[in-house]
């Protein structure tokens, strides 16, 4: 038996009864369990810079990028039961609370974190544009072909996220913000990714934002909280949460 995909079928199965439900308003209690899939990285984020295009710089800070893991325990006070798979959209924050409890925002609502601030509708749009893209090949690790494969992915997506709301863009519209998006340069940067692996697939994403028009993704949540990472959460429909009953999350095929 596949036990990996066991496994996927499994996790998707929690997170969707956890988290089918949630809307912008609510309150989640978490505790972290931990970042996996993931890759070690480091990352440089300087907000004196105001250019998209500011040369590459050497040095940062070490993070886990990739995706982060919570039991999930209670909803608006109530006792509430699964996982929740997110991503960090803040960098400059930890987790030093356990438990942790999150308000559910508007993707505009987060990074609470000042620098950079919420993001504009526009970095919303392209937030969503990545994941109406990329989220679902990167919450399916049942054809990487590998671990390692799967890690990469997380990685990649974990910094393009970083890069769209610490960026410091100089353009205003859509397409343009798109086209100044690089994980090398700017504001924000991934100073070493560990794996040029991580570095194609980031690129390989960015240069897919907007092709094909920018689509919309309304399942994506923001969860703040003051003190700890701000978070991105998708939030299964009814209808996915359905499947993931049925044992069928995790059965559709990767493209490659």
């Amino acid at each position: 038996m596949n036990t990996k995909f066991v496994g996927t079928v499994a996790a998707a199965l929690m997170a969707s009864a956890a988290s089918a439900g949630l809307q912008i308003g609510d309150t989640i209690t978490v505790s972290r369990i931990g970042t996996s899939p993931s890759r070690a990285v480091t990352i440089n984020y300087d907000s004196s810079i105001t250019s998209s295009s500011s040369a590459s710089r050497t040095g940062g800070d070490f993070a886990l990028a990739g995706q982060i893991n919570f039991n999930h325990t209670l909803t608006n006070g109530n006792a509430a039961y699964g996982t929740i798979m997110a991503f960090c959209v803040e960098v400059g924050e930890g987790f030093p609370d356990d438990p942790i409890q999150y308000t559910m925002v508007d993707p505009t609502g987060v990074p609470e974190e000042t620098p950079p601030g919420n993001m504009s509708s526009n970095q919303s749009l392209l937030m969503q544009d990545l994941y109406a893209k990329n989220y679902a090949d990167v919450a399916d690790d049942t054809n990487d072909g590998s671990w390692s494969d799967t890690s990469d992915e997380a990685a990649a997506f974990q910094l393009v996220i970083w890069e769209i709301s610490h960026e410091a863009f100089s353009s205003s519209d859509l397409s343009g913000m798109a086209s100044e998006l690089s994980i090398t340069l700017g504001a924000f940067q991934a100073t070493d990714t560990y794996s040029a692996n991580v570095a194609t697939i980031a690129a390989g994403m960015i240069a897919g934002l907007g092709v094909g028009g920018f689509e919309a993704y309304s399942a994506l949540l923001g969860g703040t909280n003051p003190t700890n990472q701000d978070l991105l959460i998708v939030v299964p429909s009814p209808a996915i949460a359905g499947l993931a009953g049925l044992g069928l999350v995790g059965m559709r095929r990767r493209r490659r």
